[in-house]
């Protein structure tokens, strides 16, 4: 009984990590592009920025540097308590396309990002809004290529998937098993079909139609989600618009938390509101990651146990432990294609059950803050939806 139990086991892990291997490898490129093709359009580029002193100006100043003729910046200052405002006024003073906002105190019942965005989007007169977070920065011609690409391809909505810069220990760990978890469970292919229901969308980089915008309410009508980018593209998608995201490496690059702090408020802010608060979303993706990270190392090593101290040498025990071997070697090979994707050491592959159980604790975590009422943080502000 214990043998068909693994072997079940084993054959549905083995799928699913095949078919992750297969998903991940699939990432569309946007192609780079120095000239714009056919219309000019005016953009506007709205940046919120709350205790973004040590962003502000790398963020910035690369918005302002695009090789593209006709836009905006709109920083917007969120109520900032450090010198984020100071570094604001000093590009403000040297180029003339950039408008600073000094934020007023967001209302009851709206997410501080998401207002800060609708303020922004108030003051500006772009036919196209470019939506950017504090910590991206982007080449001299990720607006052109932009441009290029919604125009081609009769696109609403575009949103770039940036190169994510992982430096700390924790980073190459957590947030790559994270990261790749999101790429799986949002198919690029999926969500550029207009036939499938699956959106979603990179927050720190949202390109999207004025028109389109007002038509579905833009972020009047999310503003008290959490998780606005997702929920943004649901909108803009079920609307019957079209969403498409791309891989932008080459255009855009984050570094979205500096340490494990950050990397778990962040992350605990987010998740479970991603899952739609569903206990039952998150009861069955914690059990996929301990199926496929955690559970296949604890077999190895139990049955190598009982090979070697006990010299249990039954054929049951040899199966299980070479099965349990076969799904190591399948989560590595899923791992080394995270390293491949972050440019992280290949050695990293070895920690991903320390990553999965981090990405389950953060989970947990998230849930516990939500429904306990606790609420979650970001920013100083805590949020109880």
């Amino acid at each position: 009984m214990l043998l068909l139990v693994v072997s079940i086991y084993t054959a549905l892990v083995t799928f699913f990590l095949i078919h992750r291997l297969i998903v991940i490898s699939h990432l569309d490129e946007m192609p780079v592009e120095e000239t714009v093709e056919g219309n000019i359009p005016f953009v506007s580029i709205i940046v919120p920025l709350r205790d973004e002193e040590r962003n502000a100006m790398f963020c910035v100043e690369s918005l302002l540097l695009q090789k593209y003729p006709n836009f905006e910046v709109i920083a917007f200052n969120d109520m900032s308590k450090d010198n984020t405002l100071k570094i604001l006024k000093e590009l403000a003073s040297r180029y003339n396309n950039l408008k600073v906002i000094d934020g007023i105190p967001k209302p009851e019942g709206w997410v501080g990002k998401i207002h800060a965005l609708w303020q922004g989007v108030k003051n500006s007169k772009g036919e196209w809004l470019l939506f950017v977070d504090a910590d991206i920065n982007t080449d001299p011609y990720t607006l052109t290529s932009a441009i290029n690409y919604v125009e081609k391809n009769k696109v609403d909505m575009l949103s770039l998937n940036p190169f994510h810069i992982l430096r700390t220990f924790w980073e190459k760990v957590i947030q790559s098993i994270i990261l790749t978890s999101i790429y799986y469970d949002f198919p690029q292919k999926k969500i550029n079909d207009q036939q499938s229901k699956i959106a979603a969308a990179i927050g720190g980089f949202i390109f999207i139609s004025r028109s389109v915008y007002e038509a579905t309410g833009g972020h009047m009508a999310l503003k008290d989600r959490i998780v606005e980018d997702f929920a943004l593209a649901n909108l803009v998608k079920s609307s019957g618009y079209r969403l498409n995201v791309m891989g932008g490496k080459k255009l855009v690059r984050v570094r979205w938390y500096e340490n494990f702090s950050e990397l778990w408020e962040g992350w605990t802010k987010n998740v479970f509101f991603g899952l739609g608060r569903n206990m039952g979303k998150l009861v069955f993706a914690i059990f996929a990651l301990l199926a496929w990270g955690v559970i296949p190392v604890i077999l190895f090593l139990w049955t190598l146990f009982l090979i070697i101290f006990r010299e249990a040498l039954s054929s049951v025990v040899y199966i299980i432990c070479f099965e349990s071997l076969f799904l190591l070697i399948l989560a590595i090979l899923n791992s080394l294609q995270a390293a491949r994707l972050f440019s992280i050491p290949r050695y990293y592959s070895l920690t991903f059950p320390l990553g999965v159980l981090g990405f389950v604790a953060i989970m947990l975590s998230s849930a516990y803050k939500v429904v306990s009422g606790v609420g979650v943080t970001w920013k100083g502000r805590v949020y109880r939806f």
